[in-house]
């Protein structure tokens, strides 16, 4: 009877495993296209309403969701105590909450190249770089999209077989 329900406790450890696995799988998807709608919204305001950065810094993390409302709002009153480029800061500001982002090297790297002109080129300039890198977060979008189905698949088997060959040894 100890042995059942350790054996069912094991297979349900193991399928909560999973579903925690798939769970961040989706929140990383969630992510990249928070990304893209706080490019979006940046974009926005630099091209309508010429709102200065710590202003539209501000006025788009009221309007958007975890991490990236917190990451603008440090921005934003990062910059009056910042004293190194705004592109500078933005980068170190990137390194230092990478552990709020869901992100690999090539999506954080993505996210601190993106304000390296800000400030820096005129507003044409900086809409054509939002614009290359809403683009590019397009591309990372769709290919975690795509590799969201398999991997959700996965890690729910994964998860199970390993609880079950977990039970297999024990026993």
């Amino acid at each position: 009877m100890l042995k059942l329900l350790g054996s069912i406790l094991v297979v349900v450890a193991s399928v909560l495993y999973g579903w925690n696995m798939q769970q961040e799988l989706q929140e990383h998807v969630r992510q990249l296209v928070g990304m893209k709608e706080m490019f979006l919204m940046l974009w926005g305001e630099i091209s309508y309403t010429r709102t200065p950065l710590k202003q539209a810094f501000l006025q788009i993390a009221s309007q958007n969701k975890e991490p990236f409302a917190s990451f603008l709002t440090k921005a934003a009153y990062g910059l009056d105590e910042n004293e190194q480029s705004v592109g500078c800061f933005w980068k170190s500001l990137v390194e230092q909450e990478a552990d709020s982002f869901l992100f690999d090297e090539e999506e954080r790297g993505l996210l601190g190249r993106a304000g390296e002109n800000f400030g820096y080129l005129d507003g044409q300039m900086q809409l054509k770089n939002l614009e290359l890198y809403i683009g590019q977060t397009e591309v990372l979008i769709e290919k975690a999209q795509g590799e969201l189905k398999d991997r959700k698949k996965l890690s729910g088997v994964l998860s199970v077989m390993c609880g079950l060959f977990l039970i297999i040894l024990l026993i």
